[in-house]
């Protein structure tokens, strides 16, 4: 049984995975496409900034994965 459940796990992990970069680079080229066909600028200035916004959100996603590291979201650790 602890194998079976295991594996399920797993499973479901690497679906999520999955389905996140999926759903990142659809959203990517979506935004990309809408740059690019309206010419907002140079189609090189538009990678430009969407290779900057991709380095600057996995530069400060740490927060992110704490919260996946640490499980569940606690609201009462938090003080305003």
């Amino acid at each position: 049984m602890d194998i079976l459940f295991l594996c399920v796990v797993i499973f479901l992990f690497l679906l999520a995975v999955f389905d996140l970069s999926v759903g990142v680079s659809n959203d990517a080229v979506n935004f990309l496409n809408s740059a690019i066909g309206s010419k907002a600028a140079s189609f090189k200035r538009i990678l430009i900034v969407a290779s900057i916004g991709v380095f600057i959100g996995a530069a400060m996603s740490n927060g992110m994965m704490d919260i996946a590291r640490h499980g569940i979201f606690r609201p009462e650790h938090f003080a305003l």
